[in-house]
């Protein structure tokens, strides 16, 4: 009886056996990617050498954000979450949420998820260093480029060429950097004598943490461009600082412009209740704006540049509507 039930179960697990390397082999053929010629395709130098991709892709997966994609024309078949995650739920890009409806998500920027890659069939996968490890077997999937950003926000329009070349758009891009440049020198002549004296503050008010944001942000960069000043505190050459309760001064300004990730859980309330609050020039001169955390931070690229400058017209120049733009390329802003 019990050879019977032992002879049983080796046989139920042979063929469970059989049944894994099946679905392994499946996946294994999967992978394979035939190498595109050089003569049929183009190519593109990245962080992890040179890769052929199609002259005109057309089921691109990105491991970033697609808003600049949609700008430029491009609907990515799958793309990476917007983060953080308990801010946007499930949603790609909320702010943009009808025109991404399509689009899969493929997981986190540091972290894709191969299987739902592989169910995309992509033609070419676009990504940073993040997803450095997992190059070995994207590239396998398709073409893979990824983006070395060791140079940070100051490279940020590097980045944007970068990305739409390999996408077929470096004219398109090209054209979106300039409007943005001249659109710069608009908001400087429209400033006038208060561009040097307007000092600008950045913060971020999350769950358990308050944000000051410096130079190497992509906010600190934009700010940087349009010629406006920050506060002594912000100054320093990096992405961003906490700070406590007791260093609220840090964040004074002639104008803040502050994100909540989480308002029913945000550390602004506790903020709000302390007299060092009250106590800031900023706050009594009632000019401190709550902006978009998906602009300010969490999409960057060349649409977040011109939102953002949207957000400066708006607050820091008189009659500042009229500088206004609701389009960026293809993609028509909320």
């Amino acid at each position: 009886m019990h050879i019977r039930v032992s002879i049983k179960t080796m046989a139920l697990f042979l063929a469970a056996l059989v049944a894994v390397v099946t679905v392994a082999a499946c996946g294994a053929n999967q992978l394979s990617n035939e190498p595109i010629p050089a003569a049929e395709g183009r190519t593109i130098q990245h962080a992890m050498g040179e890769t052929v991709v199609p002259q005109t892709p057309e089921r691109a997966v990105l491991l970033w954000s697609a808003v600049d994609a949609l700008a430029l024309g491009v609907e990515p078949v799958g793309a990476v979450l917007s983060d953080p995650p308990q801010m946007v739920g499930d949603a790609l890009i909320p702010m943009f949420s009808d025109r991404t409806e399509g689009i899969a998500a493929v997981g986190n920027y540091a972290q894709p998820n191969l299987e739902t890659i592989v169910e995309l069939q992509p033609d070419l996968i676009l990504g940073t260093t993040f997803a450095e490890s997992f190059y070995p077997r994207l590239s396998q999937i398709a073409p893979t480029v990824l983006m070395d950003i060791s140079g940070g926000a100051a490279a940020w329009k590097t980045y944007v060429l970068t990305w739409a070349t390999a996408l077929g758009k470096p004219d398109e891009a090209q054209a979106l950097i300039q409007q943005y440049e001249q659109r710069i020198a608009q908001f400087q002549q429209a400033m006038g004598d208060r561009l040097d004296t307007t000092v600008v503050s950045v913060a971020r008010f999350l769950p358990d943490q308050i944000h000051i944001y410096q130079e190497d942000s992509l906010p600190g960069v934009v700010l940087a461009e349009a010629g406006l000043p920050r506060p002594e505190s912000q100054q320093r050459d990096n992405h961003d600082e906490i700070i406590s309760l007791e260093s609220l001064p840090s964040m004074d300004g002639d104008d803040l412009f502050f994100v909540q990730d989480n308002p029913e859980e945000s550390t602004l309330a506790q903020a709000q209740e302390s007299q060092l609050w009250s106590q800031l020039d900023v706050v009594q001169r009632e000019q401190v704006h709550e902006v978009s955390a998906e602009v300010w931070f969490l999409n960057p690229g060349i649409v977040s540049a011109h939102m953002m400058l949207n957000d400066l017209f708006r607050t820091l120049v008189s009659d500042g509507e009229q500088y206004v733009i609701h389009q960026v390329g293809e993609l028509m802003l909320p």
